[in-house]
């Protein structure tokens, strides 16, 4: 004999996996190589498959380079260094139909990816002024809050100086917001 208090735990379970299976019964996805680093990154960020937000500027350039898939290609099956990203759902383009990036369009697509890495790397370490620890411990710390293997921090703060040095040449100082020059520094 099922109690009502049962049967409600039941019931919803049922409802929850129903939401489950329609919610991702439907997705098609698209494999792009990134550095191991990215991929741990992209995991943590947005699940795995990837998933962008629906207005994301990532979903933006998957919508507009998807096509349909060439008849003399065979769908490509994934690699253990690629990444599953879903292809958004699109009223003028379904899914179903334009599930195809070429390679110029995964060059795109990766090109947006890493640009999101980057901001969001930069908008959570700054230029690291305000802080009393080794930048190294602030790089390691950044990668274990963002699902990144700790072993990777120095290619993280590589990128950051990469990053800082690149505005610098150019005469911009990100910290003060401010121009200078190069005796400045």
């Amino acid at each position: 004999v099922i109690s009502p208090l049962n049967l409600r735990v039941v019931s919803n379970l049922f409802v929850t996996l129903r939401s489950f299976k329609i919610k991702n019964m439907n997705k098609f996805l698209v494999y792009l190589h990134v550095e191991p680093y990215m991929k741990q990154w992209l995991i943590h960020s947005f699940g795995n498959p990837v998933e962008f937000p629906a207005s994301s500027n990532e979903n933006a350039v998957i919508r507009r380079f998807t096509q349909k898939q060439p008849t003399n290609l065979k769908p490509e099956l994934p690699s253990a260094d690629e990444i599953a990203i879903c292809i958004p759902a699109c009223k003028y383009k379904n899914p179903a139909t334009y599930n195809y990036l070429s390679h110029q369009a995964k060059k795109a697509l990766t090109e947006s990816i890493s640009d999101l890495f980057r901001i969001n790397m930069w908008n959570d370490l700054g230029d690291l002024s305000d802080t009393s620890c080794k930048k190294m411990s602030a790089f390691r710390s950044w990668c274990s809050m963002h699902g990144i293997d700790v072993e990777y921090a120095e290619t993280v703060r590589m990128k950051w100086y990469r990053m800082r040095k690149s505005y610098q040449n150019r005469g911009v100082n990100l910290f003060n917001h401010k121009r200078c020059r190069n005796n400045d520094f």
